[in-house]
């Protein structure tokens, strides 16, 4: 089976993890293996790592605050527990309200009941809607002669590549998913090539409304009107949202549904109220809450985000 990845922030083999990626599968284990490979050569070589300096620790030491080590972490902990729909719907029903906010489903047992998938780094095209769209309002998006010249070429690529969805958690059976981004310590992405306006946060929750994926890896099982959006990050975070770019935006979409009408303006015939109870905030300690041990960062620390 092999020996796991890194005892704290990844404790998994590569065996137990390629079930859950589907694009570049030996790329993304190559990824979480040299992070590991380098952290784990920079704290043998050191008995002491208090005093020694960011530009010497931050590269090697990434791991400690990577949100993709995190995120695997604490997700699979929960999907790989027997009792984990019972636990999955302990964290919808805290972040969503006791009773999905899905037309047609009436608990959170209906939506897990069945055949659960987990994907991390899950590509999901953009949507149709809203590429020929930008390309016919690009001068209204885009001011910067170069990048326009790039929109012009021949035989362009789409203006906005497919979103690499940080977790996906898939009933293959009735279409359900939860569509998560996560954050340690970085916020939202605002740099979108082609569209100035465009931030991470409505790109997520834009290509969750279409269902553009291909036959054959299983996302073509999901539902979009049964699909929800969840940002992940430490509690803190949530508990001080002005302190990040997300914090101000997850307020607007989830209080003002005329907030999610202005930034995905490419979309008409969308109940926005209804999309707005679909969008939610978790953080990792509510991972570690209803399963111990599930972010094993936080376990003996001084705090809970400092290492061990």
């Amino acid at each position: 089976m092999g020996d796991i990845i890194d005892k704290t922030y990844l404790p998994f083999t590569e065996e137990n993890l390629r079930q859950h990626f589907i694009v570049d599968i030996d790329g993304q284990l190559e990824y979480y293996r040299k992070s590991a490979k380098r952290y784990h050569e920079f704290i043998d070589s050191h008995t002491v790592t208090a005093g020694v300096p960011l530009r010497q620790s931050k590269t090697p030491r990434q791991i400690e605050k990577d949100e993709r080590f995190w995120t695997v972490t604490a997700i699979k902990h929960v999907f790989d527990d027997p009792s984990r729909e019972s636990m999955f719907g302990q964290l919808l029903s805290e972040t969503y309200g006791a009773s999905p906010p899905i037309n047609g489903i009436g608990s959170w047992d209906q939506c897990l009941k069945g055949h659960l998938r987990l994907y991390f780094e899950a590509c999901l095209p953009s949507p149709a809607t809203y590429v020929d769209w930008l390309r016919s309002n690009l001068q209204q998006r885009q001011m910067i002669p170069y990048v326009l010249d790039a929109a012009r070429r021949e035989n362009a690529r789409p203006l906005e590549g497919a979103t690499h969805v940080d977790a996906l958690l898939l009933n293959v059976t009735n279409g359900f998913a939860w569509l998560i981004e996560a954050k340690v310590l970085s916020d939202v992405s605002y740099l979108i090539s082609f569209d100035s306006f465009r931030n991470q946060i409505a790109r997520n929750i834009d290509v969750m409304l279409d269902n553009t994926s291909s036959p054959g890896d299983g996302l073509e099982k999901r539902k979009p009107d049964r699909t929800l959006f969840g940002l992940l990050t430490p509690a803190m975070f949530r508990e001080y949202p002005s302190s990040r770019l997300y914090g101000w935006l997850m307020e607007e979409y989830r209080t003002k549904p005329e907030a999610l009408r202005r930034d995905l303006s490419h979309r008409s015939d969308v109940d926005w109220t209804a999309l707005s109870r679909r969008i939610g905030w978790i953080t990792f300690e509510d991972f570690e809450s209803v399963r111990k041990g599930t972010c094993p960062w936080f376990e003996g620390s001084e705090g809970p985000y400092l290492a061990n």
